[in-house]
């Protein structure tokens, strides 16, 4: 039996829209990659013009977190653990997701 360290995963989603069912739409999807996840309340993104965000927060392993990168966007910005990507010039796992970033540390 060989044992793994949990990977500790947080997560930034800025989504494309006002509408909170919008929201709850792109964590149920989310929720079908990683159900460990556990979501932040959404609020209104304050730099950003009619946008909403909330955070992700869950420990996974290495195989979810290769499920995560392969799955969520194609083209990601990657710095040490850190993998970040716009929706405008991506293409994300919905298309109303504006911005993703997940950080991952063990």
């Amino acid at each position: 039996m060989s044992l793994t360290t949990p990977i500790s995963l947080k997560m930034q989603v800025v989504v494309s829209t006002l509408n909170e069912e919008d929201c709850l739409t792109v964590q149920k999807q989310l929720l079908e990659f990683c159900p460990e996840l556990s979501f932040s309340p959404v609020r209104e993104q304050p730099s950003l013009v009619d946008c909403l965000e909330f955070y992700g927060t869950a420990f996974i392993d290495q195989a979810c977190k290769d499920v995560l990168i392969q799955n969520l966007d194609n083209d990601w910005d990657v710095e040490d653990d850190v993998y970040s990507a716009y929706g405008f010039n991506t293409k994300m796992f919905n298309p109303l997701v504006y911005y993703l970033l997940m950080e991952f540390s063990s």
